[in-house]
């Protein structure tokens, strides 16, 4: 991401190196895992949720050559059985079911042979709710598309990972208990019923948990805010640390958050979202 980059973009790198020795005062050196979240691949957005192809294949690379990649539900269920493993293993994530995840993310992982989970709000593949990430102000990139179902069903059936993202999108520590319940179960219902396999994990929208309940009676994972590592040590399986990946992250920031280093700019996110 060079030839496109923006001011705005160096500004960010330069940050995120100003604080890069603080941040790493907090490495985790325990083997955990990490949850990797990604939302569109390649749609020339140049916003930091929008991946650059070539970037996401260097670093799906990387992880393959370097860390142990497993699937999300083999990691979590790993996480809850208590064993711990031997050394830090990676899960790759994706939210909201944007269709670059088939043109573009899909052929990338399948040819490297990484498995992926992906994260679906149900009203925005069935095109009554709109996308989560919406087209940039100044109209660059391409129009955030959903997902079809014949995409979904044939990446699944090639060992696709599939799970609910409630069906609009809401934050769920804002909204009801009622509507938290009608909208777990409502996803869960329409994944089920369009791909025919059971559903067992849940990404809450914008990475904020909130009526945990209402989602355990659908789920028994819930994939939650964001930081560094899993660790068998705490393991909570409706609070499952995610780890965001960034497009300004390039690859060298890429690689310390994978040695545990998780940047400061992520708690600065966090903060101005109020949580």
């Amino acid at each position: 991401m060079t030839a496109g980059a923006t001011p705005r973009f160096w500004i960010k790198k330069a940050v995120k190196l100003a604080l890069l020795a603080p941040a790493s005062v907090g490495r985790v050196r325990e083997p955990g895992l990490y949850v990797l979240i990604y939302h569109r691949v390649g749609a020339g957005m140049g916003r930091e949720m929008d991946m650059p192809e070539d970037l996401f294949r260097a670093q799906m690379a990387y992880i393959r050559r370097r860390m142990e990649v497993v699937t999300l539900q083999t990691g979590l269920d790993g996480m809850r059985s208590g064993s711990r493993p031997g050394r830090d293993q990676v899960a790759v994530t994706f939210d909201d079911g944007y269709g670059e995840v088939y043109t573009h993310a899909w052929p990338i992982l399948s040819s490297l042979g990484v498995p992926a989970t992906v994260f679906v709000s149900t009203g925005f593949v069935e095109g009554l709710c709109s996308a989560p990430i919406r087209a940039d102000a100044l109209g660059t990139g391409a129009d955030p598309e959903p997902l079809t179902w014949s995409q979904l069903g044939e990446m699944t059936a090639s060992g696709l990972d599939i799970g609910s993202h409630s069906h609009s999108h809401p934050r769920f520590d804002r909204i009801s208990r009622e509507e938290a319940a009608r909208e777990a179960s409502m996803s869960k219902e329409i994944i089920e019923s369009s791909l025919g396999r059971p559903v067992r994990m849940f990404a809450y929208p914008s990475a904020v948990p909130g009526n945990e309940d209402a989602v355990a009676e659908n789920y028994e994972y819930a994939v939650a805010r964001v930081g560094s590592k899993n660790l068998v040590r705490g393991f909570h399986p409706l609070r499952v640390v995610r780890t965001p990946v960034r497009a300004s992250d390039g690859m060298f920031f890429f690689r310390r958050r994978l040695e545990g280093i998780r940047p400061l700019e992520d708690r600065l996110y966090m903060t101005l979202r109020g949580e």
